[in-house]
């Protein structure tokens, strides 16, 4: 079942990176760093070392935050959890299968995860913010595995992760419609790569993602694709470890490398890097206004809290303070 679950393990792998490589390194101009597109020069900025202020910073936005705790001694994941982006009104959210991660919707009214079919083959459910089944999508085709996760602009379609274990020729991104899972779409074809799904542009025309080897979820070039098909996807230069979140507005990207939280623009120049000397920075996603960024931060061993901040690292927050690991965190527009 590890095989093909690129939403939630590539998150596992960032942070297997956190723990065993010490403190990020710092910004270089060195090839494997630059974060640009083909024929597009590197803007330089400087590296912004955040401190967490004392107490929850003044007009926080609303929503809540999902994110998992995973073991990492027996790499499975222990539960799914609900909080409040001041630290408040935890709680934890049943899942109907075994694996952490999910994406809310756009109106924040409902999650997709993944559940196993009874054929063995992996899936997807859409659970309500209590963990209530809503519906399960079928599968329309005979030998697919589809988790699909990423919702479009609209509600309307999810982006799936889908791999076939007997023809790996059929490994790549599809679509399918959020009501039934059918209208099975292919958005790419990653010949003997592999592909983990990242983001919608706000206007629901392109789709970021990152492609790696198949062998193991090491970091890789994001790829920016044409949702309506007809156009090779253009490549940004580097190799980054989150497979990309474009900003509300829809100019930038927000991505991570080497530890460190990079947001790029649409040309791959770098506007922010947030780095922190004493951890690991990871999974790094927007808040629905697009004011803040949450993101999980390793400091030591397999622990990471969760933490908020400003998208240049300013006014910080610790949202987690356990000795648990916390990953693959989402920000919700759910009250």
């Amino acid at each position: 079942m590890a095989v093909g679950l690129g939403l939630v393990l590539a998150a596992c792998a960032m942070e297997d990176a956190a723990v065993t490589s010490g403190p990020p390194p710092t910004e270089s101009a060195d090839s494997s760093t630059s974060v640009v597109l083909s024929e597009t020069s590197v803007v330089p900025t400087a590296t912004t070392s955040p401190s967490t202020v004392a107490s929850a910073p003044a007009g926080l936005p609303g929503g809540r935050l999902m994110f998992s705790r995973f073991d990492e001694s027996t790499h499975t994941f222990i539960s799914a959890h609900l909080i409040k982006p001041d630290g408040s009104g935890e709680a934890e959210l049943p899942l109907p299968g075994p694996e952490g991660g999910g994406r809310w919707s756009r109106d924040g009214s409902l999650i997709a995860v993944m559940m196993i079919h009874d054929d063995s083959r992996i899936g997807t459910a859409i659970i309500q913010p209590d963990g209530t089944v809503e519906r399960i999508l079928e599968i329309p085709d005979e030998t697919l595995n589809l988790p699909c996760t990423i919702w479009s602009p609209d509600d309307s379609r999810l982006v799936c992760e889908a791999w076939d274990d007997n023809d790996p020729s059929r490994h790549g991104i599809y679509t399918v419609s959020a009501s039934d899972g059918s209208g099975l779409t292919r958005l790419t074809t990653p010949a003997g790569m592999r592909d983990w799904p990242g983001d919608y542009s706000p206007d629901g025309t392109q789709f970021v993602f990152k492609r790696t080897s198949t062998s193991d979820e090491a970091p890789g070039p994001l790829l920016m694709v044409d949702v309506a098909g007809g156009l090779e996807p253009r490549t940004f230069e580097g190799t980054f470890e989150d497979p990309g979140r474009f900003s509300p507005d829809g100019t930038s990207l927000l991505t991570s490398a080497a530890g460190q939280i990079r947001l790029i623009d649409l040309d791959g120049n770098v506007l922010e890097t947030i780095a922190d000397g004493e951890a690991y920075l990871f999974g790094a996603v927007w808040s629905p206004d697009g004011e803040w960024i949450a993101y999980s931060s390793s400091s030591g061993g397999f622990i990471a809290d969760i933490m908020i901040s400003r998208p240049d690292g300013s006014e910080r927050w610790q949202v987690t303070r356990t000795p648990a690991n916390e990953i693959v965190v989402e920000w919700g527009a759910s009250p």
